[in-house]
């Protein structure tokens, strides 16, 4: 049985890239077996993302979609400020 597909909206973008910010965050969804571990930089990508489709949106939102994104944009802020930045790649010496 195939799942429904939403309708495309504003919401269902803002809802897409929530989950992929909290997928690289390591937060497990239930749909993902295995959860890939937490990749801060691609967190900050996703939610840099999102103000800007805050931003783009200005004075084209209900004041739902308006309320929506910026409790989104604020849980995603606290907890990306709670991930520890990611590793610097090594460099062999040569």
């Amino acid at each position: 049985m195939t799942p429904a597909v939403p309708e495309a909206s504003l919401t269902a973008l803002m809802h897409l890239l929530t989950e992929q910010a909290l997928l690289s965050m390591g937060v497990p969804h239930p749909m993902v077996k295995e959860v890939p571990p937490a990749n801060p930089t691609v967190a900050r990508f996703y939610v840099d993302l999102l103000t800007v489709l805050r931003e783009k949106t200005e004075g084209s939102r209900t004041d739902g979609e308006t309320a929506q994104i910026d409790e989104i944009l604020y849980q995603l802020r606290m907890r990306v400020m709670d991930l520890k930045p990611a590793p610097e790649p090594s460099v062999a010496p040569k």
